[in-house]
């Protein structure tokens, strides 16, 4: 009777309430990335190529467009390296995927070679080639343009495709070569074949060009406005000299000056042998009277 009544909370209102602490807690968690790691490939225990993408996609024909990501990167990929080589001078990248769809025994070759350029002092890597073998015969290439870096960099670009929309940097090798059927697109693509240190990726060499569109826009609009700015300095500085032409011309010095100038253009006699003559000072020609 003078006891403190009992609360029950139900079972409902007990979940209700664990589940709210639940949510708030799952709130306050780190953030861990889910995104997978680079494909790292390996000779004698020494790491040889890395290679990573976003989304590697690729299309035969009117067929469906195939997504590879999963199958390349992660720990369900199914892809097989083991023709991968590398060397000081040459790299071979081999994604052996299988029978995909339609297409059997599909394999992408990336070939990588190094040169040395005197005008930059050091070795610079490239992607020579881009390879796909299919149906365990047919081989479809494309050559790579602008695909290069320093040969201790990597290379990155935000596209890498055979689709102009995305600047087409794969390129079928000739016209008659059946790599026209196919569309092949990496998409935030990372590559390098020489000097892994660690096994991570080096600095970066990005494909977009240092004068973007955007940038040279501004060069243009910066030009324009220098233009702009150097004739109205022109300008001023001449209206500035005229000013001080007119102000001289209308000071009392400038009217005496004139007085005495004026004063010494009259005529004066000249006597020579008995004959008198005038002339005018500061002019041309003289008239002699006699």
């Amino acid at each position: 009777d003078g006891s403190m009544p009992k609360i029950s909370f139900s079972p409902m209102i007990l979940y209700n309430l664990s589940r709210k602490e639940q949510l708030e807690r799952a709130s306050w968690r780190p953030f861990t990335p889910s995104h997978y790691g680079p494909l790292n490939v390996t000779v004698n225990g020494t790491p040889c190529i890395l290679f990573w993408a976003k989304r590697i996609m690729i299309k035969f024909e009117n067929h469906t467009q195939l997504d590879l990501t999963e199958k390349t990167f992660g720990v369900h990929a199914t892809v097989d390296v083991g023709d991968s080589n590398c060397s000081e001078d040459n790299a071979m990248l081999s994604l052996k995927f299988g029978d995909i769809g339609n297409l059997k025994g599909l394999v992408i070759r990336f070939l990588l070679t190094t040169s040395y350029y005197e005008l930059s002092v050091q070795n610079w890597f490239s992607l020579h080639r881009l390879q796909l073998l299919y149906n365990h015969s047919v081989l479809a290439t494309f050559n790579a343009t602008r695909i290069y870096a320093p040969a201790s960099y990597s290379f990155h670009c935000d596209h890498v495709s055979s689709l102009q929309r995305y600047d087409a940097l794969l390129i079928p090798s000739s016209a008659n070569d059946v790599s026209k059927l196919w569309e092949v697109t990496f998409i935030d693509f990372q590559i390098q074949g020489f000097n892994i240190q660690e096994g991570h990726f080096a600095y970066a060499k990005d494909c977009a060009s240092f004068f973007s569109p955007a940038i040279l826009m501004g060069l243009v609009m910066s030009l324009i406005l220098l233009l702009v700015l150097a004739y109205a300095l022109h300008m001023l500085i001449h209206l500035k000299s005229l000013d001080r032409h007119y102000e001289c011309k209308a000071s009392p010095a400038y009217f005496a000056q004139m007085k005495d100038n004026d004063m010494g253009d009259e005529k004066e006699p000249l006597r020579s042998s008995g004959n008198e003559s005038y002339e005018l000072r500061n002019q041309q020609f003289s008239k002699i009277y006699i």
